[in-house]
């Protein structure tokens, strides 16, 4: 019998945010393939996103590639981050786990996504069931859940009572252990699905076209695409525009970044493409040549390591997880906020004075956080809480 791992998610994909915790459900589906995987989704939602129209049935189960998923809708009547909201998180993740016991049995480790709310849900589920907790956290920046001292009493006693933490680099570990120095954090990075992520099977060359630059990443103010925008002013500026820069996503900053592309005379080299499925996402990735994410903090950077898989090398910003990512056999790395060594660095790709092998490109990346280096690292974990069989 397969050891049955319970994953809690703070974040994970629904009919209202298809997108959101996509990596919560790409590790859960290769633990699928070793571990008998169930995963527990209590989703709460407020008046304005059931006025939408969009947010799916009130309870949610399907079984597919070995995976169990278990969702419920609550109405939060309060906001989501307090007190109560907390409160009303962990009511019903204790009665649909309860519910779950008797169909699918007691779980041998509850593995939670996000400290706040489900990391502080699982310390509680382990404490009353007496089963090990493990904690993946993800969160950029993790002061996310620092900003009231009852939030910071709710992490403090989760990253106290969890049996194993995780980080998903050195920097989110660093920024964990600043909050609280008496706990072990280890460091595995997160899964890159190399199996889906990969070059185009054939590729039409030709020297003469436009180089491509490609930034896809929710828009917001974090991600930093109005220094990419300026990289791209300065390098017409000085009489450069044999390039092309195409962002894809959506989000609250969409106007503003539009607008500015008009103000800056970009029209002609900038277009945007919008939200985007995963598909859409690699056919993108494997028409360009070059990936660009220039956040201003992030934790991992999964969709720079899916360019890697494809084979592209990457410019990023010295901004926490890229540096643990980016090798000089796959990247660039600049400054935050450097919008002129930004474009130094376009400029070097379109003159073709800097390139990268592409297999190498993506073996850098497939070794260190593909499938089977994911599935290795976190079965050390379940290893060490004395997992038979992991």
């Amino acid at each position: 019998m397969r050891p049955k791992i319970l994953i809690l998610p703070s974040w994970y994909p629904s009919e209202s945010y298809p997108t959101s915790g996509v990596f919560v459900e790409d590790q859960a589906l290769l633990l699928a393939e070793r571990y008998d995987v169930a995963v527990l989704f209590p989703r709460l939602v407020g008046y304005r996103e059931i006025l939408s129209w969009k947010i799916g049935p009130r309870i949610y189960q399907e079984e597919h590639s070995g995976l169990r998923i278990y969702s419920e809708r609550v109405l939060a009547p309060v906001p989501r981050k307090s007190r109560w909201g907390y409160k009303l998180y962990y009511h019903t993740a204790k009665q649909k786990f309860e519910s779950l016991m008797h169909t699918w049995g007691m779980p041998d480790i509850i593995h939670a996504h996000v400290v706040l709310p489900a990391g502080w849900a699982a310390v509680q589920l382990g404490e009353a069931f007496s089963i090990p907790v493990v904690l993946t956290e993800h969160s950029s920046p993790f002061s996310m859940h620092l900003r009231t001292q009852y939030g910071q009493r709710l992490v403090r006693k989760t990253l106290l009572k969890t049996n194993r933490i995780v980080a998903v680099s050195p920097s989110l570990a660093k920024q964990i252990l600043s909050f609280e120095r008496n706990v072990e954090v280890a460091v595995i990075g997160n899964l890159i699905r190399s199996d889906f992520f990969k070059p185009a099977e054939s590729k039409s060359e030709d020297v003469l076209r436009p180089t491509r630059f490609l930034s896809i990443a929710l828009l917001s103010k974090q991600k930093g695409l109005i220094f990419l925008l300026e990289a791209a002013y300065l390098l017409v500026k000085r009489g450069i525009t044999s390039f092309e820069l195409v962002i894809g996503g959506d989000g609250p900053e969409r106007a503003k970044l539009q607008s500015r592309v008009v103000s800056l005379g970009l029209s002609g080299h900038c277009s945007f493409l919008g939200a985007m499925t995963r598909c859409h996402v690699r056919d993108q990735v494997q028409k360009s040549d070059v990936f660009v994410l220039p956040s201003l903090h992030e934790t991992f950077g999964v969709v720079l390591g899916e360019a890697m898989a494809c084979g592209k090398p990457v410019i990023a910003t010295r901004c926490g997880g890229p540096e643990f990512v980016i090798t000089q056999e796959n990247g660039i790395l600049v400054d935050i906020g450097d919008s002129r060594a930004l474009a130094d660095v376009m400029e070097r790709f379109i003159a073709r004075r800097v390139c990268f092998d592409p297999a190498r490109v993506r073996q850098s990346i497939s070794e260190r956080f593909g499938e089977n280096a994911f599935l290795e690292k976190i079965s050390d974990i379940y290893k060490g809480l004395g997992i038979k069989g992991a």
